[in-house]
């Protein structure tokens, strides 16, 4: 069973962004699968020989995936891009038609949630849950950063859907949505056409772009904070060189990334030459906002 994390709306008080008084606002962007949410959806592999199917878990994909027909238990299946029918179409938006307009189908990301929130919270809560409903609740702007490819609108409603059920106790204040295989974003937002560039690139130029946007909308102010939450070890890794850089464009501003890889919580402070990490602490302490709190 997963570790449970103490629910903060149960206990934590409203505050202000840390430096509210210069005018300075706290940027909270996430990433999403495994980490704010754990969902079921199902990616496909396909056999070399005979092309069959084979579902696997966004989790075996982290683990196993570098393998994917080189070695492993993958060896002999490879992976489709094709948006429709490939190994990635359920995280992708499905066509709108007649048929699903008229019974009000949902998208895959929709029915994959309401069925998480169907189970127990410890099953479904990813390991930045606390960060994001704490961010949720003191109005913070959130950006979301996610491989998914379904367009800004059908995340949009998936967050909302948190609110309606509850499980959220207002709509998050946001600031930006960039599931970087959307096709339309690749093409028009990310300049890959020919969909060439790595998730990895495409997520550190949504991160610079979510930057940017704080400033646009929120003006800038050397007090603004920002942080980034992820799981993946190869991730935090991504974003940490992706900040530094960020950090040296403006260096007056604080950046953040909040580790929730493994069984913990860690945050490291972005500076242009080097980084300052926390100690780890599980994520059932209940201190452990101090440490999404920036």
């Amino acid at each position: 069973m997963p570790e449970q994390q103490l629910h903060l709306g149960d206990w934590l008080p409203y505050k202000e962004d840390r430096n509210a008084g210069k005018g300075g606002r706290s940027f909270y962007f996430f990433d999403f699968d495994d980490n704010i949410l754990h969902l079921d959806t199902r990616l496909i592999l396909f056999h070399r020989d005979d092309h069959s199917e084979l579902e696997i878990s966004s989790e075996d994909l982290s683990r196993h995936g570098a393998g994917i027909g080189k070695k492993g238990p993958f060896r002999d299946y490879y992976i489709n891009n094709d948006d429709r029918t490939g190994s990635f179409r359920n995280f992708r938006d499905m066509p709108l038609n007649f048929r699903r307009l008229i019974r009000r189908t949902p998208q895959t990301l929709t029915e994959d949630l309401r069925t998480a929130l169907l189970k127990p919270v410890w099953d479904w809560h990813g390991p930045s849950w606390n960060h994001f409903f704490y961010a949720v609740l003191n109005r913070r702007p959130v950006s979301i950063i996610t491989a998914r490819g379904h367009s800004p609108r059908t995340l949009r409603n998936a967050l909302n859907e948190l609110t309606r059920q509850e499980h959220l106790y207002r709509r998050p204040n946001i600031l930006s949505l960039y599931p970087v295989t959307n096709p339309r974003l690749r093409r028009r937002i990310f300049q890959d056409p020919e969909y060439r560039k790595p998730v990895s690139e495409l997520k550190s130029l949504a991160l610079f772009r979510a930057v940017e946007d704080a400033f646009r909308k929120y003006g800038r102010n050397p007090y603004h904070r920002f942080g980034v939450s992820d799981d993946d070890p190869a991730n935090i890794r991504e974003i940490t060189n992706t900040l530094i850089q960020v950090k040296k464009r403006y260096p007056e501003n604080a950046f953040f990334v909040i580790d929730t890889s493994g069984e913990g919580v860690q945050k490291t402070e972005i500076f242009p030459d080097h980084v300052e990490s926390s100690r780890k602490i599980g994520l059932s302490d209940a201190l452990n906002y101090q440490l999404f709190d920036f």
